[in-house]
């Protein structure tokens, strides 16, 4: 396995590393001052632990461009004196408001994935490496005064062989962010009734735009969509976990891509980020929380390569400021993401391109 150089930190992380370290110094200058005038010996301060996780994105397949990432967590020891703070500066987060609009893009989309490479078998598997980030919470700590700890944790890479036909065991292959690789099967699957659980599943679907629209919303043929923004934003979030989650056949995803630029309330957006920390053009629905917690003060985006115009991953976002010292995520931060790193068919299980 080749050696991969290490990255810079992700924006805003720097800064969080040097507030944190002259905390302490100066911590440890006050310290001092007054065991010199006590002649006491002070008690040691536990530092927080750091974790600076390397991912690596292979090769990829037609589906993918290269990529080398470097992600990071920060935890906070429960004795310290406040919540981490990843917030990163204005100028560190570089989603903008483009002038294209959503339906222009994904028709873009649409055609560039007709034209990639087709012909699965059933007995082969549907291999995805992926990357993920999730924000969360622990009530049951707290630190300091504030309420409950709030930490950035990566999940690690994770690698999936999972049947074309369904009914295959696959294979999951964790590789854990502090070390260590955790290996579980997958077992056959049974068409799912609103998800696709398997790529001859996804054959299934409607290839058409408006066959796709109504399989978005949940609708028999002849009936229209009510309008209602829950609905719209039920739809967006079924068609992200379905690209997140499937190799889709081509002339099924140009299909989808074309159905979702009819959801209404879409913007598009340039430097949006992924788990991995590349950054791309987004199709993103605001007020909507995809992956992780969020009620009304965050967007969700599907994001998209560029130049090649390939699927990158999913990315929910805060967009609210913080509302006290213990709010831990500015506007801006994310909340969680999936970044598929790569996504090709590979003859057996365990087997990597």
């Amino acid at each position: 396995m080749s050696t991969i150089p290490e990255k810079d930190l992700p924006p805003g992380r720097h800064r969080v590393l040097r507030e944190h370290l002259m905390r302490e110094i100066t911590n440890e200058t006050s310290d001092t001052s007054e065991t010199d005038k006590a002649n006491e010996t002070p008690s040691p301060v536990r530092p927080p632990f750091w974790r600076r996780p390397a991912f690596v994105a292979p090769v990829a397949a037609a589906a993918l461009s290269v990529a080398v990432v470097v992600g990071a967590s920060v935890t906070r020891d429960a004795a310290s004196d406040g919540p981490p703070s990843p917030h990163s500066a204005p100028s560190d987060r570089p989603e903008r408001r483009s002038s294209e609009s959503a339906a222009r893009l994904l028709e873009r989309v649409a055609v560039a994935a007709g034209k990639l490479p087709s012909g699965v078998e059933g007995d082969e598997f549907v291999y995805t490496k992926s990357d993920h980030y999730h924000w969360k919470m622990d009530p049951d700590k707290t630190v300091s005064d504030c309420p409950r700890t709030l930490e950035g944790h990566a999940y690690g890479v994770q690698e999936r062989w999972e049947s074309v036909d369904g009914q295959h065991v696959g294979l999951s292959r964790e590789h854990r962010s502090g070390g260590g690789v955790v290996e579980r099967p997958i077992a056959e699957q049974l068409p799912g009734k609103n998800t696709v659980n398997f790529y001859e599943q996804a054959e299934e679907l409607p290839t058409d735009t408006d066959g796709m629209h109504r399989w978005l919303y949940g609708l028999d043929p002849g009936e229209k969509a009510s309008g209602k923004r829950p609905a719209d934003v039920a739809a967006f979030k079924k068609a992200g976990a379905l690209l997140t989650g499937n190799l889709l056949p081509t002339k099924t995803a140009a299909a989808l891509y074309r159905a979702v630029s009819k959801i209404p309330g879409l913007i598009v957006l340039e430097g949006a980020r992924d788990a991995a920390g590349r950054t791309g053009v987004a199709v993103a629905m605001d007020g909507v929380a995809a992956i992780g917690f969020g009620q009304g003060e965050s967007r969700s985006e599907l994001i998209f390569d560029e130049k090649t115009l390939d699927y990158l991953g999913e990315s929910t976002v805060n967009l609210a400021a913080p509302k006290d010292r213990c709010d831990a995520l500015a506007a801006g931060d994310l909340v969680g993401s999936v970044a598929i790193l790569e996504r090709t068919v590979v003859d057996r299980k365990g087997e990597q391109p």
